[in-house]
Parts: structure tokens; sequence; C-alpha cells
């Protein structure tokens, strides 16, 4: 059962999103909020799996909640919905740890889709998140030529193994290495690479024909 948490300002876009996922039956609405002070109160006694999030709830700092989830509730993944799809804010929430990135106007079906993305894969690629990546690749790889990089055979066949969804310990498993090992060279790639997380690696990885 994949547990919910709901954060939204707006009635009947809450009911609704609240009504379709209680007809999915592994998914369940834990609470439901509509101020940032609940949503602080709520997550004190209740940590859901996942949190759809309002860009705009009353009294919230989007970013700064995001940043501070990952160290106080780090089991915990969001979704952000935002009323526009504008990329530099996409790039901004995928920076402080959003998970997916939903317009308001995404189709119901889209949102367990979300759901169940955030939680296999650890993100959702639409069109909105993609183009956002890749805006925030482009920009931190300005000044750092691709061709002076290299890239080790077991960071090319993690990457590899990265882009098939595979986690730390069946990547380790197929390479002969521990899993510690493994973790060191994700690590590694990130600070070679200048991205923040294992999906922007796979889109570096992609973009610049490493994998395919």
């Amino acid at each position: 059962m994949i547990s919910v948490g709901l954060a939204d300002h707006q009635f009947y876009f809450r009911k609704g999103i609240a009504g379709a996922l209680s007809a999915v039956e592994d998914i369940q609405i834990c609470w439901e909020v509509t101020t940032a002070r609940d949503l602080e109160g709520v997550l004190c006694n209740t940590s859901p799996q996942i949190v759809l999030l309002a860009s705009e709830l009353k009294g919230l700092d989007v970013l700064s909640f995001l940043e501070n989830q990952q160290v106080q509730f780090p089991e915990i993944k969001s979704i952000v919905f935002i009323s526009s799809e504008d990329v530099l804010q996409a790039k901004e929430l995928l920076d402080a740890g959003a998970k997916a990135i939903l317009s308001r106007e995404t189709d119901q079906g889209d949102i367990e889709s979300a759901i169940r993305a955030v939680m296999e894969v650890d993100i959702y690629f639409n069109e909105l998140v993609s183009r956002a990546l890749l805006t925030k690749l482009r920009r931190k790889t300005l000044g750092t030529p691709f061709d002076t990089l290299r890239f080790s055979k077991n960071e090319i066949r993690v990457l590899e193994l990265l882009a098939d969804g595979y986690k730390t310990q069946e990547i380790a498993t197929r390479i002969f290495l521990s899993e510690k090992s493994v973790e060191n060279i994700r690590h590694q790639l990130k600070l070679k690479t200048g991205v923040g997380s294992s999906t922007a690696l796979v889109v570096y990885a992609l973009r610049n024909r490493l994998i395919r």
C-alpha cells in the first residue's frame, strides 16, 4: 500500500484528486491539509511515502520546505503541482528535491502514474521535468568541454545499469563490486559531471552519448 498525503489549498482540486486516488486499491490518502502550518503539524505525527504538494500552498516557501524535508523527513518523496509549465521554476523545484512536477491541468491518471514512478525509480519523467533537467545540464556543462572528461569502464557500466532502472544492490551484484564501491562510483560521477542526482546522471550520459 502506497501512503499519500495531500496538501492543496483549492477544495475542488483537492477533492478531485482524493476521489480519483481513493478508487485505486493500493494507494491510500492518509490526510488532506490546506495550509503550510497544517502540513508541518501532520508531518510530525504521520509520515506518508508520498506528499502531493501545491507550490502555492498558503504560508509555504516551497523551495525551503523541499530542502528541509530532505533532512527532516528523507523517507518522504514530494510531487509538486505548479500553475504554469515554467521550466525555470521546475528546475528550481528539482534542485530543491522534488521527485515529480505536474501542471495543475494534468490528467488525474497522470497523478497515479507519477506516484508509481516516484516509488519505483525515484522520479517521474514528463516533458516538463525532462526539459528542466536538460536546461540544468546545459548550464552546468558550460565552460567544461565534454571531451576533457574521462570515464572508466566501471563508471560507464554503472551509468548503463542506472539507465535500466537497477538499484545499488542490483548494480553491485551485476558488476561484482560491493554496494559501497557502487555508491562511491555514483558519487564520483556526480562530482565529475556536476549534477546532483542519479536521474540527472542518466540524462547527462544519454545526452552526451556515453550510453544508448
